[in-house]
């Protein structure tokens, strides 16, 4: 199926369709390969794909990232991806276990995993990036397919696209757009503004709340928060995060001026539902890092330069900024918006957070 659409639009729809558990295909260098997530796939999909295996030099094979192929004592030859061979009779059950880390602390992991060195990885780099993007396991499974399957799987309705390098790490957050704003009320004597920005090429919403006038000729008060489900709604004793929102109104409300930023990248960017598989795997004595690492995902997948970019759109070019990370210093370092002071927001240490505060201070370099 031939898409007029930008090659980003291109990459969203792909995106969307792998979260649907749609196939999708992606050529590079004349290279055709029809990808899958492993999270969406089914035993009806994989019958349905393996018919289209009928080439024996184009075998199909999974591929997962160099941090889950770590815990699994899977060589990888690449910095970023390893792919791995799938032994015969194809079995879903074997394919899953690879990707999702869920019974690897109940069940000895199985192995050996025989890794692939030979051919490009391009497509593969992209595959995981894409998963990533829609929140899934980062693993897929990989057919390599002829042109004359190209062109039939193309022609039936899948969505295809070349890839280029840009697309394989690539965060699609060029193109933030201010939706609406009105006015919501948090204080009796105070004005306050909700502004939305959507990301036109993934579609998420990240959200500016203005308290008070604010005064664009001095540095504005400023949190960078990004959302938290468990902590900001149900006031989750794992972390600190709703304390953290909860300090910032208020200091806010007593400055009588702020701007908090909520972003929609929950866990670190890689969504609830791998939150809650990371927090069932820190219940077998992981930390945070170690949990996110064994699901395969970098111990931070946030873009936290969009932070920057709402501020920009807001006109404000110079903020005292909230936090203990120094990630989000280095983040606006990287823009134009000055910071002019970093302001603590410490938390109460409880039995049930001081190993996740722990961790964030020897770990990321958090300042408590």
């Amino acid at each position: 199926m031939t898409s007029y659409f930008s090659n980003e639009l291109n990459s969203v729809r792909q995106i969307s369709d792998l979260r649907f558990g749609v196939p999708i295909i992606l050529e590079n260098r004349n290279k055709y390969e029809l990808v899958i997530s492993i999270e969406t796939l089914t035993t009806k999909t994989l019958k349905k794909i393996l018919r289209y295996n009928n080439n024996f030099d184009l075998e199909p094979y999974i591929v997962i990232t160099k941090n889950r192929a770590n815990f699994l004592k899977a060589r990888s030859y690449d910095n970023y991806i390893a792919k791995i061979k799938i032994p015969t009779p194809i079995s879903i059950h074997w394919i899953k276990s690879v990707a999702d880390p869920s019974n690897d602390l109940e069940n000895p992991m199985k192995g050996p995993y025989f890794s692939l060195r030979e051919g490009n990885n391009d497509i593969a780099k992209v595959a995981i990036n894409f998963c990533k993007k829609a929140q899934l396991l980062p693993a897929a499974f990989i057919l390599p397919i002829d042109q004359k399957i190209f062109f039939q799987l193309k022609n039936s309705g899948l969505i295809s696209q070349k890839i280029s390098k840009a697309l394989e790490t690539k965060k699609f957050t060029n193109n933030l757009t201010l939706i609406s704003s009105a006015r919501v009320p948090i204080s009796e004597d105070l004005n306050s503004k909700v502004s939305v920005f959507r990301d036109m090429d993934s579609l998420t919403e990240h959200y500016a709340i203005e308290i008070g006038i604010l005064n664009l000729s001095e540095p504005i008060l400023t949190r960078l928060h990004s959302a938290c489900f468990t902590g900001d709604i149900l006031h989750s004793l794992k972390c600190d995060c709703g304390e953290q929102l909860y300090t910032t109104v208020n200091m806010m409300k007593s400055e009588r001026s702020g701007v908090l930023l909520y972003l929609n990248q929950e866990g670190r960017g890689i969504g609830l539902a791998n939150k809650m598989r990371a927090y069932k795997l820190q219940d077998h004595g992981l930390d945070t890092f170690e949990a996110n690492q064994r699901l395969g995902f970098n111990d931070d997948e946030r873009d936290l330069l969009i932070g920057s970019k709402i501020l920009k759109k807001l006109g404000i070019n110079q903020i005292k900024l909230l936090t203990n990370n120094p990630s989000k210093l280095i983040a606006f370092e990287k823009s134009e918006i000055q910071v002019t002071e970093r302001i603590p927001l410490l938390s109460k240490e409880t039995n049930e957070n001081k190993l996740y505060l722990k961790t964030k201070k020897i770990k990321s370099g958090h300042f408590f």
